[in-house]
């Protein structure tokens, strides 16, 4: 089985790179299933009800969010009813929509989670270590996957390490660079650090590099927008599972600058 996941969609360049790219990757590399973190689609920030849509039309199985999940007021409307969009699991109170999503692939159970981490996050969330032994305790499947939301290396990497063997495919989302660590952990996990971004690449992680270079020259307070000109990134990762022994055999990265 062949799992392609993209990372942090961001604004319209990512948009429009996700759609150029996604199909012909699915086509010659003979994809199954398809996960896309979309937290940032709706102009840099949450996703809206259209671009849910979209994504559907675009062929995605599964999509994940992050600290940016209910910026987009509009994903009141569907989040609760849909079994296909995943938010931080371990937030610390009830939250709308769900942390963990189950889909039967060809008679193998595949369960999506996404965690957010607790080092320079703003967000006050649940451990996310306890929270994934908990969510293993109680939710069986054949192959978990987590998206590990966070802002630190050494989070991302503690992380894998501690639940490498018992999730099959942890990769990282938030910083938006693509990390030249992807490999299979001894115990047969696939894990990356950051899977990057797929996006403005001539902006600041997709900000409008002019109002980013404002604020550290000049102290300036200009809201962020999205780098909308320029080149592309589409940045993603291909996982291999052996069917059989539910096990990761591969992983390579994908940075296709435009």
């Amino acid at each position: 089985m062949k799992i392609l996941i993209v990372g942090d969609v961001f604004s319209k360049l990512g948009r429009e790179s996700l759609e150029r790219n996604v199909k012909k990757i699915k086509e010659q590399e003979k994809i199954n299933f398809l996960i896309v973190n979309g937290e940032n689609i709706s102009h840099g920030k949450g996703m809206n009800e259209g671009h849910y849509k979209w994504l559907l039309e675009q062929g995605v199985n599964v999509i994940t969010l992050g600290n940016h999940s209910f910026n987009q007021k509009s994903i009141y409307n569907f989040i609760d009813d849909v079994s296909n969009v995943v938010r931080p699991y371990n937030y610390p109170k009830e939250e709308h929509g769900k942390g963990y999503t189950t889909v039967n692939y060809n008679g193998t159970k595949i369960t999506v989670f996404q965690m957010m981490g607790k080092v320079l996050m703003d967000n006050e969330m649940l451990c996310p270590f306890q929270s994934t032994k908990k969510l293993l305790e109680e939710v069986k499947s054949d192959v978990y996957i987590c998206d590990f939301h966070a802002e630190t290396t050494s989070e991302k990497i503690a992380f894998g390490y501690a639940f490498s063997g018992k999730v099959q495919i942890i990769f990282g989302t938030h910083t938006h660079v693509q990390t030249n660590d992807a490999r299979i952990l001894e115990e047969g996990t696939a894990y990356i650090t950051d899977v990057g971004m797929t996006g403005p690449l001539d902006g600041v992680i997709g900000v409008d590099k002019g109002v980013i270079l404002d604020r550290y020259l000049n102290g300036g307070k200009m809201r962020f927008t999205p780098q909308e000109t320029g080149k592309s990134q589409f940045c993603a990762i291909i996982v291999e599972i052996d069917e059989n022994t539910k096990k990761a055999t591969g992983i390579k990265t994908i940075n296709i600058k435009e």
